[in-house]
């Protein structure tokens, strides 16, 4: 197994592949929607997306990268205004097979279907660049301020749903120490 996991071809023995992915599940589909991505806020469907991929990862050659995204702290500025902005930012430029979740108070779970271990860096960059170049117009403040924000991210693997999500809060803690702000989770981080 590589540093980012080997997908499975074959199901595991006695896995029924048909119980595994749930109907209506969609993963990495191209689909029509009107206005920006949906945000969700439910962790348990947050979870049950992500147990889905996780399955369809391991059934298949599919890729998903899976990242956690925070604010850093600004004085006078409110965590939960801050976040919503850095969500809606995300909704309108994430593509529409893209999942965005709330991770609790303070986080943003982003789940990215295709995002191969070579492109992943790239792709982080990306996302940090679509919170850190435009500053943030507070409302009743008219202050516009910059928010810089830390990412951390993981590709999925065998590994349990909850594992994916601590690896990518992980590296994204260690790239908030590194000063570097984006880390992609490895064995070493462990």
């Amino acid at each position: 197994m590589g540093i980012f996991g080997t997908p499975r071809t074959q199901p595991v023995a006695g896995e029924s592949t048909e119980a595994s992915t749930p109907a209506g599940f969609e993963f990495g589909e191209r689909k029509d929607i009107d206005g920006p991505l949906p945000i969700g806020d439910n962790i348990v469907e947050m979870v049950q997306w992500l147990e889905s991929a996780r399955n369809k990862v391991a059934e298949s050659n599919a890729t998903c990268c899976v990242a956690v995204c925070a604010p850093n702290p600004i004085e006078g500025a409110a965590l939960e205004l801050t976040l919503g902005e850095i969500a809606d930012r995300f909704a309108i430029s994430l593509r529409s097979y893209d999942k965005l979740f709330f991770h609790g108070r303070g986080k943003l779970l982003i789940a990215l279907p295709h995002v191969k271990p070579e492109d992943a860096t790239s792709v982080m960059q990306r996302l940090h660049d679509i919170v850190e170049r435009m500053p943030f117009k507070m409302p009743g403040s008219g202050l516009d301020l910059s928010v810089t924000v830390s990412l951390g991210a993981a590709l999925m693997d065998g590994s349990s749903v909850q594992e994916l999500i601590n690896r990518a809060d992980k590296a994204m803690e260690m790239g908030r120490i590194s000063g570097n702000r984006n880390c992609i989770w490895s064995p070493e981080l462990a």
